[in-house]
């Protein structure tokens, strides 16, 4: 069973049961380090996990451990530098998952895609441990719509984060969503050397 209204990654499944004592904590999908650990307990590689296995929180220092914050609307420009790399609990800068559609408000990343940031500086630190990081199963990072119909699957009212920071579909509603997503991610990615550079430089 997949989420119709899902465009960006129609083929995520919808009817999956959360691995209950997840071994490995991290922020979003594609973040693992190795296989299965991601909030399935099914995934095959490093960085091919579907979703986050951070405790869900929604919003800046509600994360109960380091390497759960998810960056995107609140913090400074250098912390939002660093989604899902914060040293300790409660300074994460923003909920977790981060959602394909958030953007950083703050720092070299500002206006950009928080995932697709993330997803890069994971990839430095895995070659740099000689892992290789496989495909991440979507290339925009968790569609809302899909971390939607997941956490209620398995039993949460609902997925939100931080007022929705960066979801078109609620905060932009003019837009094409689906469109906008891929748009941010565009630009994202034609910048993330230079965005990369200038947050270790900060």
């Amino acid at each position: 069973m997949t989420e119709k209204n899902n465009e960006l990654c129609p083929n995520l499944p919808t009817d999956k049961n959360f691995d209950p004592s997840p071994t490995h904590l991290h922020a979003c999908m594609g973040l693992n380090e190795c296989a299965q650990q991601d909030v399935f307990g099914t995934n095959k590689c490093c960085g091919q996990g579907l979703c986050s296995t951070a405790v869900p929180h929604v919003c800046k220092t509600m994360n109960e451990c380091r390497g759960q914050g998810g960056c995107g609307l609140f913090g400074s420009g250098s912390e939002q530098c660093f989604p899902g790399e914060n040293s300790c609990k409660y300074q994460g800068t923003c909920g977790t998952p981060i959602q394909a559609e958030r953007f950083s408000t703050n720092g070299p990343n500002m206006g950009l895609s928080t995932w697709v940031l993330a997803r890069k500086r994971f990839e430095d630190r895995m070659w740099a441990k000689d892992k290789i990081p496989g495909d991440s199963p979507c290339q925009y990072g968790p569609p809302e719509q899909w971390l939607d119909a997941i956490y209620k699957f398995n039993g949460y009212a609902s997925y939100d984060s931080c007022g929705a920071s960066g979801d078109k579909r609620c905060s932009f509603g003019y837009n094409d969503p689906t469109r906008s997503t891929k748009e941010l991610v565009r630009r994202s990615k034609e910048r993330l050397e230079d965005v990369v550079k200038e947050c270790d430089c900060n």
